[in-house]
Order: C-alpha cells, then sequence, then structure tokens
C-alpha cells in the first residue's frame, strides 16, 4: 500500500491506481466527462485535470495519472476551475440549446456540469459544423451537434462487444464520431446509449415518453439468454418505459444485448394472456380460474383412471424461475405419479450435463462427521460442477478455446468477458474452431473451419493429439479409470476419419491440444453446435473425457439460449435424475422430504414422449402438461409434433402468449413471465440469482401457484406459501443451494459449485477429482454428408436478435429481424440464379418449405443457415431433433405447379 494526500487528507491506495480511482474510493468528486469507470480512461476532455506534487508544473487528467507513494493532489483550485470552465466552454460552442427537448434532460452530465462550473455565457464562437443526423436506425437516434468526442461509444462498441461499428472520422475541429454512414450497422444493444453522457445517442423507444426524474428503477435479471445479466427496469405508473443496466454491478458490467435492452416491453404486450382458456366447440374460449382449475384436475382424474398415471407426461420450461420447475417436477412425479418429465433443454445443453453427470459425477457432499445436515462441517466435494467456468475464470484464463459454438448469438456476456480479456491482454490465445465464420472469429489468434456436424470429432481429435503428443506433461493432471481403454478407442479411431469428419487435418488439432496442455489457465466454451446434435450426448461424453484427461486445469463453459436451462436441469426436470441431479434410486430420501410417493422407473425423454403421444409404442401419452413451452420452437420435426398434440385428449398449457403449442391446448393458465416471477434463476455459470418480480400484467398467475391450486384439487396438496419457502425446500434436497435464504441472496448471486466455507465450518475440505471416475468412449456418428439428391447442408442456427417464441412479441426483436430467412453464401446464390428476397424451396427427407433468401459471406459454401425462431420459417419440418440434415435447394421459379 501506498499513502496519497488529497486536498490535505491522506488516503491509502493500491500501486497501479490512478488519482481517479483513489478519489472516487474515498467519495471525492473530481469533474470528469470522458472518464468512464467501465472503459479505458484516454484523458480526452481534460475537464478532470487536477494539481499534484511532485509533478509537472501544469495540471494533470486524474484518469490518467497513476498515483506515487507522499503524492500530494489538489483537485479544487481557482486555476482548475478557470481550466475546466474553459474546456467546457469550447466544447459548448456547436452545441445545440435544446435542453428542454432532449431526452438527456435530467441525466446529462454535460449540462450538471454546466450547472456545476456556473457557465452562463459563451465567449467563444467558430464556424458552423453541419450536423449528419441518424433518425432512420433501427431503435436509436444520432445527434452528431450534441456530441463532445469523450470516445466513450467508441470504446464500449469496440472493447466490450467487440462490434467496433462506430469509429472517429476527420480530425481536428471536423473530428465526429460516425457509423460509416448516414444509418447504423451493428447489433443494437445500445451499449453507446448507456455511456453516452450526453443526447447524442438516444433509445428512440423511449423518446418523448418520460423524464428521468419521473422513472422508478427496479433491479431484474434478464429473461432472455443464460448469462444471468442485470437490468434495470424503469417505469412510469406502472409502465415499462426503458430498460438500462447498471454499471456498478459485476455479472455484465452495465452492458446488455438488444433482446435485453429493447424486447422486455413483452411484459405489457397487448396479446398477453390474463384470463384462463378452455377449448368449447373447438375454440378456446375465456373463463373463470375455478372452472379452469376444476377442469383440469377432473380430466386428470380421468385419465389417471382410466389408463394410469404413465399415462401423463410433463415438460417444464427453461423459462421459468427454479421455484416453479422445482413444484413442476415435484407435480409430475408426486402428485401425478408419472415419471415422464422433461425440458426442451433436454434437446441441446441438458445432453451435455448428462454427459458431465456419467464421465464426471453428480455433486457430492461428504460431511466432516458422517452423512448428516447441511450446516455440519464438510470434508470433501465432488462432482461434475468443480469443472463448470464461471465468467470471473474467463476473465483470467490465458487461453480460450471455442468449439461448436456462435457465442455471441448463444450467450453474449461470454463474449464480453474474452474481450476484456483481450484488451487487458491477460488473454494470449483465443483459438476458434466452428462451422460458422462469425464477426467474432476476427479477434481470434487462430481460427479453423469445421464441418457442419464434426464439433465432436473434433474434441475426439484434440484427445488423441494430446495422447500422442502430450507425453510426461499429461502425467499429473487427470487421474481416472480406464485410461488404457480410452487410449485403445482413440487409437482405433483413424486419423483420416477424424480429419474426414471435421475438415480439419492432424496438425491443426495437435495444435489445439498443445494449446491447451500448455496453457496455465484455459477455458473451453462449448455450444449449440455441439449439443444440438443428434448424438450430442456422445459428442459431450469426449468433452467429459477432455476434462478428465486435463484435470482441474481446465474450466468448461457451457452456453445457454434460455435464462434458466441451467437452473431447470438443476431442479431435476428430467427422466435422468430428481433435483440435485441425485439418481432415481435416491427416490427414499424426497419421499421423506416431501411426504408422498415418487416413481422409481425412469421416465420418457422428450422426443419419446413426443412419440407416444403420436401413439408410437405400446403406452400412449394421453395427457401432457407444459409450462412455458412450445415444441412448434424446437428442433423436433413439426409434422411429429403436430400429430402428438392432435392426438392428446388433455393438453394444459401455462403460458404467458398463446404461442402454436397452446393454440393446440384444451386448457390455457395465463402465467407470469419469470421478470415478474419472485425467485431465483440459475445462469450458465451455475450463478443463482434472486427475481424481486415486478408484476406488470393483472391477471395472470406464478407457474407455481397454479400447479399447487391443481394439485390441492387432486388430493395431493402441495402447501407452500411463498417463493423463498419453496427455495428453502430446495436448499433441503440440494445442499449446494443451501448458502442463503431467498431474501438474503445477495446481488451479485452465489455460484452453487462454491459452497462457502464460512457457512459449513472452517475446516478445510477439499475439492477433488474423484479417481474412480472413469471415460466413456461412445462411437461417434459420422455428420451428415452431401449427395447428388441432397447437394446443401442445413445449418440450424441461433438468432442474435430474436430468442425462441417469446421474443417473437419484443418491439426490438421484431423490429430488427422481422422473419425468418434461409441463408446462402453469395456465390451459391449465384450459382442458384436467385437474389436476395426471392423464395427457394429447401427440401430435406423429412420435408420441405419455401422461404425468403438472405445473402451472408460467413455463412459456408453449399450450406443453408436457417433459425428455428420464426413462426414463417418452419424449419421443423426439415429437421428431426438435430442441427444439420442433407437438403437441396430449388429457386421457386423452377417448381412445378402441385409440387411439394
Amino acid at each position: 500500500m501506498i499513502t496519497v494526500t488529497i486536498n490535505g487528507k491522506a488516503y491509502e491506495a493500491q500501486p497501479g491506481m490512478t488519482v481517479m480511482q483513489v478519489a472516487d474510493a474515498n467519495g471525492i468528486r473530481i469533474p470528469r466527462l470522458c472518464y468512464h469507470k467501465a472503459l479505458s480512461p484516454i484523458g480526452a476532455c481534460r475537464i478532470c485535470v487536477v494539481e499534484v506534487k511532485p509533478g509537472p508544473p501544469r495540471p494533470v487528467p486524474a484518469c490518467t495519472t497513476p498515483v506515487a507513494d507522499k503524492m500530494q493532489v489538489v483537485t479544487e483550485s481557482e486555476t482548475l476551475t478557470h481550466y475546466r470552465r474553459e474546456l467546457l466552454q469550447l466544447l459548448l460552442i456547436n452545441h445545440p440549446l435544446d435542453c428542454p427537448i432532449c431526452d438527456k434532460g435530467g441525466e446529462c452530465e454535460l449540462q450538471n456540469l454546466t450547472r456545476e462550473l456556473k457557465i452562463s455565457q459563451q465567449p467563444y464562437q467558430a464556424a458552423k459544423l453541419t450536423p449528419q443526423y441518424d433518425s432512420q436506425s433501427p431503435l436509436i437516434e444520432r445527434y452528431p451537434d450534441r456530441c463532445v468526442n469523450c470516445e466513450r461509444c467508441v470504446r464500449v462498441c469496440r472493447d466490450w462487444v467487440g462490434a467496433a461499428a462506430l469509429y472517429f472520422d476527420n480530425r481536428g475541429y471536423r473530428t465526429a464520431v460516425t457509423a460509416g454512414g448516414r444509418v447504423m450497422d451493428c447489433e443494437f444493444c445500445g451499449s453507446c446509449i448507456g455511456v453516452c453522457p450526453t443526447g447524442a445517442i438516444i433509445d428512440k423507444t423511449f423518446k418523448y415518453s418520460a423524464r428521468a426524474w419521473q422513472l422508478q428503477k427496479e433491479a431484474a435479471v434478464c429473461p432472455y439468454c443464460g448469462g444471468g445479466c442485470h437490468l434495470v427496469l424503469e417505469t412510469k405508473k406502472g409502465q415499462l418505459k426503458r430498460v438500462t443496466a447498471s454499471f456498478d454491478e459485476p455479472v455484465n458490467g452495465g452492458i446488455i444485448c438488444s433482446r435485453g435492452r429493447f424486447s422486455l416491453d413483452i411484459v405489457q404486450h397487448e396479446r398477453r394472456l390474463t384470463e384462463p382458456l378452455i377449448r368449447k366447440d373447438g375454440e378456446l374460449r375465456p373463463v373463470a380460474w375455478e372452472e379452469a382449475l376444476d377442469f383440469v384436475a377432473d380430466r386428470i382424474r380421468e385419465i389417471g383412471s382410466r389408463h394410469g398415471p404413465f399415462a401423463l407426461a410433463g415438460i417444464g420450461s427453461a423459462r421459468a424461475t427454479n421455484e416453479s420447475n422445482y413444484v413442476f417436477q415435484k407435480f409430475c412425479r408426486a402428485v401425478l405419479g408419472t415419471a415422464h418429465v422433461d425440458t426442451t433443454a433436454a434437446l441441446d445443453h441438458q445432453k451435455i450435463l448428462r454427459a458431465l453427470v456419467h464421465v464426471l459425477g453428480r455433486p457430492r457432499v461428504t460431511w466432516a462427521d458422517g452423512e448428516g445436515t447441511s450446516h455440519r462441517a464438510i470434508r470433501e466435494v465432488s462432482g461434475f460442477q468443480l469443472a463448470l467456468g464461471t465468467l470471473d475464470d474467463l476473465d483470467r484464463a490465458d487461453t480460450v478455446l471455442v468449439v461448436g459454438s456462435d457465442v455471441k448469438k448463444e450467450m453474449p456476456p461470454l463474449v464480453w468477458r474474452i474481450n476484456q480479456a483481450q484488451k487487458r491482454k491477460s488473454l494470449r490465445e483465443l483459438l476458434i474452431v466452428s462451422s460458422r465464420h462469425t464477426r467474432f472469429r476476427s479477434s481470434a489468434r487462430w481460427s479453423g473451419t469445421c464441418r457442419p456436424g464434426g464439433a465432436g470429432f473434433v474434441i475426439l481429435g484434440i484427445l488423441k493429439g494430446l495422447f500422442e503428443t502430450g507425453g510426461e506433461k499429461l502425467r499429473g493432471l487427470g487421474d481416472f479409470r480406464r485410461e488404457e481403454v480410452l487410449r485403445r478407442r482413440l487409437d482405433a479411431t483413424k486419423w483420416d476419419l477424424v480429419q474426414d469428419a471435421t475438415g480439419l487435418d492432424r496438425e491443426r488439432m495437435v495444435f489445439l491440444a498443445d494449446r491447451l496442455l500448455t496453457a496455465e489457465r484455459p477455458s473451453l466454451v462449448v455450444g449449440y453446435d455441439l449439443a444440438g446434435l443428434g448424438d450430442g450426448y456422445d459428442a459431450a461424453c469426449y468433452v467429459a473425457d477432455l476434462l478428465l484427461v486435463l484435470g482441474k486445469k481446465l474450466k468448461l463453459h457451457l452456453t445457454a439460449e434460455k435464462a434458466n436451462t441451467q437452473g431447470c436441469s438443476d431442479m431435476g426436470v428430467s427422466p435422468h435424475w430428481l433435483p440435485g441431479y441425485a439418481p432415481l434410486e435416491d427416490a427414499d430420501r424426497f419421499e421423506a422430504v416431501w411426504k408422498m410417493e415418487v416413481p422409481r422407473d425412469p421416465g420418457l425423454t422428450l422426443a419419446e414422449i413426443v412419440a407416444a403421444a403420436a401413439g408410437e409404442g405400446p403406452s400412449p401419452i394421453r395427457g401432457l402438461w407444459m409450462v412455458g413451452t412450445d415444441l412448434f420452437g424446437t428442433s423436433l420435426n413439426r409434422s411429429a409434433v403436430e400429430a402428438a398434440l392432435e392426438r392428446l385428449e388433455l393438453l394444459v398449457c401455462q403460458e404467458a402468449f398463446l404461442n402454436p403449442t397452446a393454440a393446440m391446448a384444451h386448457v390455457v393458465f395465463p402465467a407470469r413471465l419469470a421478470v415478474e416471477t419472485e425467485g431465483s434463476l440459475t445462469s450458465g455459470e451455475l450463478r443463482v440469482q434472486r427475481q424481486e418480480g415486478k408484476t406488470f400484467a393483472s391477471g395472470p398467475r406464478d407457474d407455481w401457484e397454479i400447479l399447487c391450486e391443481v394439485a390441492r384439487r387432486l388430493g395431493r396438496p402441495m402447501e407452500y406459501a411463498s417463493a423463498a419457502q419453496i427455495f428453502s425446500e430446495i436448499c433441503q434436497v440440494f445442499p449446494h443451494y443451501d448458502q442463503y435464504g431467498l431474501p438474503d441472496i445477495p446481488a451479485e448471486g452465489f455460484w452453487w459449485n462454491r459452497l462457502y466455507r464460512t457457512k459449513y465450518g472452517s475446516m478445510g475440505w477439499r475439492r477433488v477429482l474423484d479417481p474412480s471416475l472413469k471415460a466413456v468412449i461412445p462411437w461417434l456418428e459420422m455428420p451428415p454428408q452431401v449427395s447428388e439428391e441432397y447437394p446443401f447442408l442445413l445449418l440450424v442456427s441461433r438468432s442474435l436478435f430474436q430468442s425462441g417464441t417469446l421474443s417473437r412479441y419484443g418491439l426490438g426483436a421484431r423490429t430488427l429481424e422481422p422473419q425468418g430467412l434461409a441463408w446462402l453464401h453469395p456465390q451459391d446464390a449465384r450459382d442458384l440464379q436467385v437474389k436476395e428476397g426471392e423464395r427457394i424451396r429447401v427440401a430435406s427427407a423429412s420435408g420441405s418449405i419455401t422461404a425468403p433468401v438472405g445473402l451472408d459471406r460467413r455463412v459456408p459454401r453449399r450450406t443453408v443457415q436457417a433459425s428455428l425462431h420464426f413462426q414463417d420459417l418452419p424449419v421443423q419440418r426439415l429437421t428431426d431433433g438435430g442441427i444439420v440434415y442433407p437438403v437441396r435447394v430449388i429457386p421457386t421459379a423452377e417448381v412445378e405447379p402441385g409440387q411439394g
């Protein structure tokens, strides 16, 4: 520590801190304009000048001046005030006097500085500049004459978001921020709005709707992806006016994406469901809550008495809170008596979790004084959760390898942290293997193009490379059984096969293996392009094997498209495990808590539930209960889903909107969105966060409340008075969550894979990689190949602006991406003689669709890239649960009348 004197008072500081940082840490106000605590300082505006001794005779900028031991700093003097006033007057030469109509009024830093420095006259004049206003860009407006050239927008776009969509043009007096044209071409995350000190960049959706001082602010966790970003909901008279973010919180650092900033208006959308609906005479009609609840309970009793409880099934929601998902799986197992409970996360993210559970083990706690309550001291913890990394691990990583993920679209906070690590130069190597040519790849030290569907073989190739060239460096890293069996399996898989499956040669995969092995703090990011494969579980087994081989050294980061994808799995919404990933054989432990019987038999998976509902197999599903799920928005074949839903005797949906699945239901209960529900959410980094819940629509109820009402009518009540009571029971059956009560969870949340020693005693318990673990070594399927009949590959993708069915109702998502497109490489479009916007027919072995064409050079050649998120683009007619399919592409002009 060093001592710094500021305005005659001594303060302690860390070496390397700037004068600004020391002042802010001790509550000393220094005027500033270009400085922002989330951005690297540049000292451009000079408003923050201070006097230092020893130092130069002239004032220096506090934001870029490092402190030294025994330094004396003066932050206020007549000289400094004179400097600051002149600098500000120069900035105001071209600034318009439109404060009364500027949306920044009341929170404008330039306006506040003008008052603080008591500037009432303008002694300077200069040639007037002609501003190039931008009122045409979607969601954002730009007013260059209000700009003070602080470079905040440029820096946040470049250093945090990684888009570099804004930059300076010209020099000197005519310097201006530009987007390269009148209209912006960017990700429209709005981070530039968040850091702009003036009204130069504003939120078009907020324009003229309220003043800053009229708004009430409430914190919330974003309901879209699994990044767990913190939002600030700003309301006026109960109506949401805008969404911002605080730079004081640790998760997303004040940065949010377009979905979080511009698509939260779904909470007050005119099409929100507010009354229960029952199908009468073929139509869904509103009814009273009591009638709908009684009807459902009667129909469940009828189906159960005629066909047994296993004729019923449930599908939980990666959108709903932990408490709602926990109650849902308990409702299915203990109230309905069925083991058939799953979630749409089973089609991708949960495949990786299953592999991690099978290879690295379930979360386990060994108590120092024997098995017992969670308040005894812990001797040892083990399980797959120890291998999963946090955003902080990404901050510390020196090498990051991305395989099978379009990270920016799947979970943007991962990219933001990687960008920051690169900016600080703590991340030396970013390595990306992807079948998509994403913008993120431009920042990588090395990138390779993998054939669609070959991500699992890339991991297998890295394992082969490790064993062939790792030598002595591998010893002591991993500690597991069946290493020789794994080596033999890898040796039996020839390099020619791996190279053919991936499109990468042996040298490149050996290079990747060497980079992971020699790195001190490596991280691996895996996503949808691996998890979404038909054999995604098998591919994920090799990811888990890689974690075994490299031991606790390697951290794994999983992307999650929906806000509670991880929490849904934690709560036991799966036919493979109970809450906390407990095996089905542990049902006795849950029966003791629930005071109800629990089925021991394994249940059907999501795909098997759909097949059984369609009449396939000996035991058809007659009734299906769904929470926050649209099966038509998944990769399951659309025709199979239609057949299944049409045959059901009872389909119950708990929904906020009447999506295509709910439109086929017999009963629809209006449910609150997760952002409106008190409870908790678990992000992709295993961070458990509290959602305080602010209700925007009257009529809907919490998901768990609806389930409890039906359970009571079925004679098997689940008596919960609050979300806090449910969370308490979760902690009882899953000790890793037992770190706080729901009301006591801190603002930043907690990681459930990091049990706190302060709660469980001071004993030095260990985090172990259980040496009894053994590699799982399945044979991988070769990726789908093109043929003469199907010369293209369909690659199902994620969207940057849309996020499943829910975002379709958001203003931002609808504005930025209003329709689904079949994306082609421009050269393929020329070969097909189709132009952008023209329609093509895409056909697979499962069906065909027509779609408008979009052109993008980042799409691989001979590939059609399309997203599942659009109702007008039924990609599911081409798929059957996976994400890569051979297809043929036909210009619609060549399709004969009547041809399918």
